[in-house]
């Protein structure tokens, strides 16, 4: 039937429950797709009643960790939803004190994809990259400053998905959808947009030189546009 859950304790218990098959996915004992006990074994195996039981799977089930089927059992799910992620990511963001907090968090983030970038990338998502920083510029000519917004964004989703990871790019995901929200005010003026635009080359002159040791002051740079 597969591996055994510790009891739980009495306080929390719908918290002790999904603590408990949350760690045991997590540690591989269930990995994707499969079968969890029935209600009736779990509910020996925690010392729990059904209703605490019921509870914490509705809990699970709406995170997206657990898919239950009916007249069939509770699965563990083959992909994550991505509201999981958003809504830790979403929690974790706004819970920084600062904007320099969060800026440090840009910087780190951002490094890291371009260094997988670098490794990942094709010719293909190359030359999309470039087009996407031409369009930029060209909007800018015409003060379309809302459409080039959406192209600073898409250039940074189009980078995240070069990285080539499908948890790396779910993540990044959720992480720059938010800072979006965060970063949209400084984007209002033609002079600020316009040095978004020319430190968007400056990253893809990296990636393409495979310069590792001027991605640190690149991102640098680049980000000095978002600062108040």
């Amino acid at each position: 039937m597969g591996e055994k859950f510790a009891p739980v304790k009495k306080e929390n218990v719908v918290d002790q429950i999904i603590n408990a098959i949350t760690d045991s996915i997590v540690a591989g004992k269930y990995k994707a797709g499969m079968k969890l006990p029935n209600e009736y074994e779990l509910i020996q195996e925690f010392h729990v009643s059904r209703n605490s039981l019921r509870e914490a799977m509705k809990i699970l089930s709406a995170m997206g960790i657990v898919e239950i089927r009916r007249g069939d059992g509770t699965y563990v799910c083959s992909e994550v939803k991505p509201s999981l992620f958003d809504n830790a990511v979403f929690g974790i963001v706004y819970g920084m004190s600062t904007d320099a907090e969060l800026l440090e968090l840009r910087q780190i983030i951002d490094e890291e994809i371009v260094r997988l970038a670098m490794e990942k990338i094709t010719p293909q998502e190359i030359r999309a990259l470039y087009e996407n920083i031409e369009q930029m510029e060209e909007t800018l000519k015409d003060g379309q400053y809302e459409q080039a917004e959406k192209l600073d964004f898409s250039f940074h989703q189009m980078l995240i998905n070069a990285c080539q990871n499908r948890f790396f790019i779910r993540i990044m995901q959720g992480v720059y959808s938010i800072f979006e929200k965060s970063i949209i005010n400084t984007m209002e003026y033609e002079k600020e947009m316009t040095r978004c635009a020319y430190h968007h080359r400056k990253i893809m002159e990296c990636i393409e030189k495979k310069d590792q040791g001027s991605i640190a002051r690149v991102i640098a740079d680049s980000l000095s546009t978002w600062k108040k």
